[in-house]
């Protein structure tokens, strides 16, 4: 089986060319063949060393070996890997058989058998942590570093941290010799990816490493323009060996990486077969598979947006920041609908609701642009994310560097806006419900939510089930609810004395979702419309040629108090029916619905709602 990826790329090589790079064996570029076997495979390589990149400063040098049979793909032995992620952390290595390797790092041990192409960690989320870099000494869990959050601890049961990868079904070859075993790049880069957006990335020429991983000028692409996706396509002959390889590794990604939230029509067939056999299965799923494996970039790129329909599943999945050529309409009429019924037109749906409508109304509903709003004994708050967090003033708070974050100073942090809303709420006496408006709520971090639950009903913890690993875990969070800056006794002292109402409604999305489920396993009111899902933390990854793509993460699919999954969304106490329905006809002729959301705010059915609930509690 392992020579599945070499026979690709040899049939691929008909109409591409590959380079095999001149090795360099120091720092001083002194250069020399290296012509050594690996007694797995006896397969001659050339070793060049290339700088590395760490979140913007140089790093050094590191050996990457390119092997005559896969010219174009990057190796890297895993200690030196391990070194560029956790810098200053170790791996032994010890030969055990004449293919087999003992490998141990501080969190856990791995076996890794260079003929069956097998590994087997005692502890994957142990041995792949990098958590530590965020906070000291933390466990491989979520954490998005917000001062006024911290990681206390998890819980763990069911399931098993040891986890088996065999990549021989893959055609992808693991390497060794006498002392070290050598990883594909990626493959490395995709087992280290976690849920903060930990990344790496080589090109043959360098590796870029970024603490988080967007896209963005905040991640790889922003470190060295070369990751960019727009400086990617430039390159329009892709080579046969990485094309191959490209391909394998994004199957084995997806394959069990992908944390299967129900929201994918082809989610059942990529967990039972796999996404290459559920592509082989039938006439546009080979198109997909073609145009992925093709050696024009504007293929692959066309490959990738239909693979993005396949998988999408709301808005945590997205395979390719682009859209399909001008020509991909003509050329596959029938995966093109597909494609813009899955995507085009569910995102447009959407924006029109929230930006076009929603948000306007809202607006003019209150008459002004104040987040919180009061009318007898109940007040409103509303925030349309959890995710635009001034982190710098929040930070310099807590460094002593600068006041705390308000409103008037970071108009648009969540956590600002609801301090505000909620400290003016309990210094008014008249006021005794506290509603917080999340109907066009789609998601963001997850600090936030612990941050906001710990104050409305003094918990903070949320409940993900490992998809790979079959266990259930619970992370649970420190938090300084006095927002003094400290953590102590103190904040225990802190409490709301009001009843909490969450508004939804189907465009809640992700920690949108999470928020009011966490909020009725608690017995806190939740009313409006069911909640739009969104049950899966996101896992940042990078494809072996460069591009970034996003997924929902198998190792953290978000789960209620009774660990059942929560992407179907979260169905209200009291159901808040639409002000009205419009139908709204898109440009090729479909239709579909937008609602107006005037009676989730009216303040007055609020407080009848909210004291009929609380009653008798």
């Amino acid at each position: 089986m392992k020579k599945n990826l070499l026979t690709l790329a040899a049939l691929l090589c008909c109409t591409m060319t590959t380079t095999v790079f001149t090795a360099c064996t120091d720092d001083d570029d002194n250069s020399s063949q290296r012509q050594e076997t690996n007694p797995d495979d006896q397969t001659a390589y050339t070793v060049k060393m290339v700088p590395v990149n760490r979140d913007g400063n140089n790093s050094g040098n590191v050996a990457i070996r390119f092997y005559e049979d896969m010219p174009s793909v990057p190796y890297i032995s895993v200690a030196d890997f391990q070194n560029i992620v956790v810098p200053g952390t170790t791996v032994s290595v010890t030969k055990t058989g004449t293919a087999t390797y003992e490998l141990k790092n501080a969190g856990g041990t791995l076996i890794v058998n260079t003929i069956g192409e097998t590994c087997a960690f005692d502890d994957f989320l142990g041995f792949t942590n990098q958590m530590g870099l965020v906070q000291a000494g933390m466990e491989n869990g979520y954490y998005d570093g917000l001062p006024y959050v911290r990681f206390n601890h998890q819980t763990l049961s069911g399931g098993s941290p040891a986890v088996n990868f065999d990549y021989s079904s893959y055609g992808i070859n693991l390497r060794g010799d006498e002392t070290m075993v050598y990883f594909p790049f990626a493959t490395l880069a995709d087992l280290y990816a976690d849920l903060y957006g930990h990344n790496t990335a080589c090109n043959g020429e360098k590796v870029v490493y970024a603490s988080k991983d967007d896209n963005g000028n905040s991640g790889i692409g922003g470190l060295d323009s070369d990751f960019l996706m727009e400086n990617l396509q430039k390159n329009k002959v892709r080579k046969a060996d990485m094309v191959a390889y490209n391909y394998a590794e994004l199957c084995f990604t997806i394959d069990h990486f992908y944390g299967m939230p129900t929201g994918s029509d082809f989610e059942k067939s990529i967990q039972e077969k796999g996404l290459d056999k559920t592509l082989e299965a039938d006439a546009d799923g080979q198109t997909v598979k073609q145009l992925l494996l093709s050696a024009n970039i504007d293929d692959y790129a066309d490959g990738m947006c239909m693979l993005y329909a396949y998988l999408y599943d709301g808005g945590h999945t997205h395979m390719w920041y682009g859209t399909p050529t001008t020509t991909f309409a003509e050329k596959y009429p029938s995966l093109y609908s597909y494609y813009s019924e899955r995507v085009t037109i569910v995102r447009n749906r959407t924006s029109l609701q929230i930006y076009g409508m929603t948000i306007p109304e809202r607006k003019a509903f209150f008459g002004d642009k104040n987040t919180y709003h009061k009318k007898g004994n109940t007040a409103i708050c509303h925030f349309d994310n959890f995710a635009l967090n001034d982190k710098a003033a929040w930070d310099n708070y807590y460094q002593g560097k600068g006041p705390r974050p308000t409103q008037a100073t970071s108009p648009e942090d969540p956590m600002a806006i609801f301090l505000d809303a909620l400290e003016q709420a309990a210094a008014d006496p008249e006021v005794k419900n506290f509603v917080l408006d999340l109907s066009v709520n789609t998601g963001g971090s997850s600090d936030v939510v612990v941050a906001m639950t710990s104050l409305m009903y003094d918990q903070s913890l949320f409940r993900v089930y490992n998809v790979l690993t079959g266990q259930k875990t619970e992370w649970h969070y420190d938090v300084d609810r006095n927002f003094d800056g400290k953590y102590d006794a103190l904040d225990q002292d802190v409490h709301y004395d009001l009843n909490f109402c969450i508004i939804t409604s189907p465009i809640s999305f992700s920690c949108g979702n999470l928020y009011p489920s966490l909020c009725k396993d608690a017995g806190l009111l939740i009313a409006g419309q069911k909640s739009g899902g969104g049950s899966c933390a996101v896992g940042a990854h990078r494809t072996a040629d460069g591009f970034y793509y996003q997924i929902s993460a198998a190792r953290a699919r978000l789960s209620d108090a009774n660990w059942q999954n929560i992407n179907d969304g979260i169905t209200p106490h009291v159901t808040i029916d639409y002000a009205k329905e419009m139908e709204y006809l898109y440009e090729d002729g479909r239709n579909y619905t937008l609602y107006y959301y005037q009676n989730f705010w009216k303040l007055d059915n609020l407080s009848t709602i909210i004291s009929e609930y609380y009653k008798n509690k």
